[in-house]
């Protein structure tokens, strides 16, 4: 697919949209990250997984991660396919929402922790 311009839209920064770039460098991002209390380096994706897991220091840490993404990703969408501009507030509610789906479908040995956390962020 050829688009006339792969600049992200989050950031206006005119910096190419790559992966890496959408899901950790962008500063919309990385303001969307610090709502759950996460901070984000400028290492690659591997490292960053790496710091993420131990800043959460919970066994449920992948699904905070993936989750986040989406979220990310359904904001950056919303703007391109509906105008919407992006907010870390409707971020994190959107992440919420889910997380919470998310607790429905988790083991039980994992529903209290995962509660617990969800109602800790602010």
């Amino acid at each position: 697919m050829f688009l006339p311009d792969y600049s992200c839209v989050t950031c206006l920064a005119a910096v190419e949209e790559t992966l890496v770039h959408l899901f950790i460098h962008c500063p919309f991002v990385q303001s969307c990250w610090s709502l759950l209390g996460l901070q984000i380096g400028y290492g690659g994706a591997f490292d960053t997984l790496e710091q993420l897991k131990l800043q959460l220091g919970v066994p449920f840490f992948m699904e905070i991660i993936v989750l986040m993404c989406w979220c990310i990703w359904m904001q950056r969408n919303d703007l391109i396919f509906k105008g919407i501009h992006p907010s870390q507030s409707s971020c994190l509610e959107h992440f919420k929402k889910e997380f919470a789906m998310v607790i429905l479908r988790a083991k039980d040995r994992f529903k209290s922790s995962m509660s617990a956390w969800l109602e800790a962020i602010v």
